[in-house]
């Protein structure tokens, strides 16, 4: 038994087919199936039932696969332990953010290189699916972004950790007639221009709002917070947003744009907070930056 048949057996495993298994680790199907054929007789117990839809754990072997698992976790401490005492230049961490979180990243990189100024920090700002993507893929050690509910239900293999949880607010000018409603209804919106986030999240909420309210209309679409800003303050459209950290936008610091909180028929609930794949374990300068982010939160 060695490491890289352990590797063959999780992968396998996750996937659920040697060809795929084999493309995700770069070698050949044959060389993985042989390689776990030799940890089966070695065992002298089976892993895998194969048929032509693909294979399948048996019980033994899933029981094998939770234990190898637990020891790959162990090679990666190992491994981190190695780099970051032996190579403390070399530490690198890839971060998948949402715009969000971008208003704290700063901050919290000031706090964290403060510390570790030799340490290699990539922060790719993306929409939460695509950072659900990069986490899943390995592309990024973890994100941080917006989650629902639903999101965390239908990513069983993600840890979700939550560091703040908010209602939605609704956006608009100080002079728009929205500004003086203390109380919104949904009623409220008719004719009104809205100016979406790029991502399925907010696009799913303000469509459930279109069966209410069907005289409503999409100004435009995008990401850019300082563009959303503009328009937002000099009347163009109103946004939606959580309820989080928007004391960090300056039209909102300034006055020329206020906050309304909305509920929406829906009573979805919106997280904010960590993502990353629950089989791996995060590293010690992941968990130092995530204090940080923490911290500057406050």
């Amino acid at each position: 038994m060695n490491i890289l048949q352990l590797e063959y057996v999780i992968e396998v495993a996750k996937t659920k087919s040697l060809i795929k298994a084999a493309e995700n680790l770069h070698l050949s199907p044959s060389g993985i199936s042989k390689a776990i054929s030799n940890l089966e007789s070695e065992l002298q117990m089976k892993i895998f039932n194969r048929s032509r839809l693909g294979v399948e754990l048996t019980e033994e072997g899933k029981f094998i696969v939770s234990k190898a698992q637990e020891i790959m976790l162990k090679v990666e401490d190992i491994t981190i332990f190695v780099n970051q005492n032996l190579n403390p230049e070399h530490v690198k961490i890839s971060i998948s953010a949402n715009p969000n979180a971008m208003f704290i990243v700063p901050s919290a990189l000031k706090t964290y290189k403060k510390n570790y100024p030799n340490s290699q920090i990539e922060i790719f700002e993306k929409k939460p699916h695509d950072i659900l993507s990069d986490v899943l893929t390995e592309k990024s050690v973890f994100g941080i972004t917006v989650f629902t509910d639903e999101l965390v239900a239908s990513h069983p293999e993600l840890e979700f950790e939550t560091i703040l949880e908010g209602g939605t607010v609704l956006c608009a000018s100080k002079n728009s007639p929205l500004a003086y409603l203390e109380n919104l209804q949904v009623e409220d919106l008719a004719n009104q221009s809205i100016i979406l986030f790029e991502d399925p999240i907010w696009s799913g909420f303000v469509n459930e709002l279109f069966d209410y309210v069907p005289n409503m209309n999409i100004l435009f679409t995008t990401n850019n917070v300082n563009v959303i800003s503009e328009a937002v303050s000099e009347g163009l459209g109103i946004v939606f947003s959580m309820n989080l950290l928007l004391s960090k936008v300056a039209a909102i610091q300034n006055g020329s744009v206020i906050t309304r909180p909305f509920k929406h028929p829906s009573q979805q609930r919106f997280s904010f907070g960590i993502v990353r794949l629950k089989r791996k374990k995060l590293s010690e300068h992941s968990k130092l930056f995530i204090k940080a982010f923490k911290q500057n939160i406050i």
